[in-house]
């Protein structure tokens, strides 16, 4: 699992387009801007076998809400499925990793709001277009690796890495954004 998250002033987005896997919305959904101001937000690369770091996951995203000092905190989890060969050679099926991601992402969502954290997730298999403004600082935005198949982390962080605030959010256009799944 790979955690991103970017402390920001403004951020918005809106769903454009559905992929093979989406969710369903409500028909005014497509198109409509979502806006926030001083949150978190949070992309969740999931992959094969991370059903189990769902508590690791909120406890994480929990820490850097209050290092952040967010007041509420957006979530868009996507699914990294396992190329063809993977697939055939750990015998994985993409309907389960689908099913384990979304049963993953409910669970962090629950974590946070459970613990009293404002929560918004991005509907699961849309495109995007997104706006934000990165807040500056030395920990605007981090780069997280949990794995829970290495035995020595226990499902625990892997790295940290802080990432360059000069990287920024730009204007994204449905067909350069990338989808939930693929």
């Amino acid at each position: 699992m790979l955690i991103q998250s970017s402390r920001c002033r403004t951020f918005e987005y809106a769903v454009t387009t559905p992929s093979a896997c989406a969710v369903g919305v409500a028909e005014g959904e497509v198109g409509k801007a979502h806006k926030f101001s001083e949150c978190l937000v949070v992309s969740i690369a999931l992959e094969h076998g991370d059903l189990l770091l769902g508590a690791a996951a909120a406890k994480l995203v929990r820490k850097l809400i209050a290092r952040t000092e967010a007041t509420s905190v957006v979530i868009d989890g996507y699914l990294r499925p396992p190329g063809r060969d993977e697939r055939a050679a750990t015998g994985t099926e993409l309907l389960t990793d689908l099913a384990d991601s979304l049963d993953l992402l409910a669970e962090v969502t629950e974590r946070l709001t459970h613990s009293g954290e404002r929560v918004h997730t991005v509907p699961f298999g849309w495109r995007t277009g997104a706006r934000a403004e990165v807040s500056g600082g030395a920990h605007a935005q981090h780069s997280i690796r949990l794995n829970a198949a290495d035995p020595d982390t226990g499902g625990g962080v892997v790295a940290a890495l802080d990432v360059p605030v000069a990287q920024r959010f730009r204007p994204m256009s449905a067909a350069a954004f990338s989808p939930t799944c693929a």
